[in-house]
């Protein structure tokens, strides 16, 4: 409830409720309420309105004109001499929901989606539905996906048979030193996911997910250096790609196989 409190001895929520778009502030702040918010967020949120109607309408457009467009470009403008918050574009797709959902701006017109947005958009259903992550977490995975397309496919044609292992390991490469380490480890994460999506929706014929390391820094330096998958007694078992001591990579898909472990019992304790 501590928006609500907030809200009740905020100056700039009466000072907005009784402005040229009280309409739009009474929406926007009974969504804000419904979704229990915090008050840090509850502050931003309610700036980020005040900032995006005073831009809105300062070029001539109408209030209820107010679409994807017209906030992505806000968004530009914004950029440009602001620090943006990792949420607030959430904060603007809550604003155009909740006015939608009240009839006080149009709804949104159809996009066409090009085959590669569909596929990640089915992606993204799927780990919803089959394999039980949350929104958040979803769309944590997301970006690391869409950088991966924009690169390999920036037409969107949506045709993943020319993926190799080359070009899979060459992406890795190129971008296992963006970010943090734990950065780095999510790439991977994300993109093994993806890879085993598009090979169990038959997008790829190969099971490509298999060169892409649980770590960049596990990365081989060549893609002729991925090992073949081998089947064991419990299911598929593989090297990992940057030890040359088959005994010692032996694992399952899942976690270090027994082979590997009985190896470095037999090498004796080493610190």
């Amino acid at each position: 409830m501590e928006a609500v409190h907030y809200l009740e001895r905020s100056r700039l929520c009466r000072k907005l409720m009784h402005g040229p778009h009280g309409e739009f502030t009474r929406v926007f702040v009974d969504r804000l309420v419904d979704d229990q918010l915090s008050r840090q967020c509850t502050i931003r949120s309610l700036s980020l309105f005040r900032d995006l109607m005073d831009w809105h309408i300062g070029r001539g457009d109408r209030a209820g004109d107010l679409s994807e467009e017209h906030v992505a470009r806000f968004f530009e403008h914004r950029c440009q001499h602001w620090q943006m918050k990792r949420w607030d574009k959430a904060t603007l797709r809550r604003l155009l929901s909740a006015l939608r959902d009240q009839g006080v701006i149009p709804a949104a017109l159809p996009v066409e989606l090009t085959r590669q947005q569909k596929v990640v958009e089915a992606f993204s259903a799927y780990l919803i539905q089959q394999r039980g992550l949350t929104r958040s977490a979803v769309g944590s995975q997301m970006p690391h996906v869409r950088r991966f397309l924009g690169e390999i496919d920036p037409l969107g044609a949506g045709d993943f048979a020319a993926l190799s292992p080359e070009i899979i390991i060459s992406y890795i490469e190129r971008h296992a030193l963006d970010g943090a380490a734990d950065s780095g480890k999510a790439m991977c994460w994300s993109l093994r996911a993806f890879l085993r999506y598009l090979h169990l929706r038959g997008h790829i014929a190969d099971p490509l997910a298999d060169c892409v390391p649980s770590d960049p820094a596990m990365a081989p330096r060549r893609a002729a250096d991925v090992p073949a998958a081998r089947e064991g007694p419990t299911g598929p078992r593989q090297l990992q790609p940057n030890d040359a001591n088959g005994a010692q990579g032996l694992c399952h898909a899942d976690g270090p196989g027994q082979a590997g472990i009985a190896s470095r019992r037999g090498r004796g304790a080493h610190p």
